[in-house]
């Protein structure tokens, strides 16, 4: 990806993004989060999906409603497994903050939003780009 200590260029990266799901969720607002990589520090595969685990039975506990999503490069170099999460913002950030995560997407009304957690050193941003344009999922 790039080096989590230099903030600028984090941030950037965070712009490029597409996403994965198997479906495409069903609300008009929401949030799409990850335990990954806490502050964008890699850790191991098994305990990135131990603390995504760890983030879904929370998340099922609490009856929100969820889509599996994998958010990444768009070349396909990297990408990380997380959710869409139906949650209002505040909410959506709170739970983002709680796992560590330095920002999150925010889509509402299909316009994707990159909106700073831990990295308050950043406003949010408008990716000026449709969420459904960056999507891929399987058609029914």
């Amino acid at each position: 990806m790039c080096d989590p200590d230099n903030q600028q260029e984090l941030w950037k990266t965070y712009q490029s993004i597409a996403f994965h799901a198997p479906q495409a969720p069903d609300a008009d607002v929401f949030a799409i989060l990850t335990a990954f990589n806490p502050r964008s520090q890699p850790l191991s595969e098994k305990e990135n999906q131990s603390r995504n685990d760890q983030l879904e039975s929370a998340m099922v506990q609490q009856g929100i409603r969820y889509w599996p999503m994998n958010g990444g490069a768009p070349d396909g170099s990297w990408y990380e497994p997380g959710f869409a999460v139906a949650l209002d913002k505040h909410e959506a950030m709170l739970l983002a903050q709680q796992w560590q995560q330095n920002a999150i997407y925010w889509i509402e009304n299909d316009s994707l939003w990159l909106l700073p957690v831990l990295m308050d050193t950043f406003t949010p941003q408008s990716l000026n780009v449709r969420f459904s344009s960056l999507l891929t999922a399987p058609t029914r």
